[in-house]
């Protein structure tokens, strides 16, 4: 058994990979926007637009991370019209026994590819 001054038992971190895990609460690593997320995306843009009062032309999902609360939480990075615009959504989906209704919870303007998408 390998302990540290503190007596935690390293190996069993190791041995379960317990160090890679996501927090309970926390968001997962990043990932490419999937059909999914485009599907849950097309299904909010007219409520971004209306937050946003603007129309986009382009509206490409690019990146997002999940966080599981009472639901879900999607925070996701949309590519919007030309050049490098982008904004972060937040979008939750409550869980079926509730309706699992969507809904923009919230969202980040002036984003660019570079900004790291991030809990807001």
């Amino acid at each position: 058994v390998s302990t540290q001054s503190t007596g935690i038992n390293t190996n069993y971190f190791t041995k379960f990979n317990l160090s890679k895990m996501t927090l309970c609460g926390g968001t997962g690593a990043s990932k490419v926007a999937d059909d999914h997320i485009k599907e849950l995306c097309s299904q909010i843009k007219s409520a971004v637009e209306t937050h946003a009062a603007k129309s986009y032309a382009t509206f490409e999902p690019v990146a997002y991370k999940t966080q599981v609360v009472a639901g879900t939480n999607y925070f996701v990075k949309v590519k919007v019209d030309d050049g490098d615009s982008h904004v972060h959504l937040r979008v939750f989906k409550g869980l079926p026994h509730a309706g699992g209704e969507l809904s923009l919870h919230s969202m980040q303007h002036e984003k660019t590819s570079a900004c790291p998408l991030e809990h807001f």
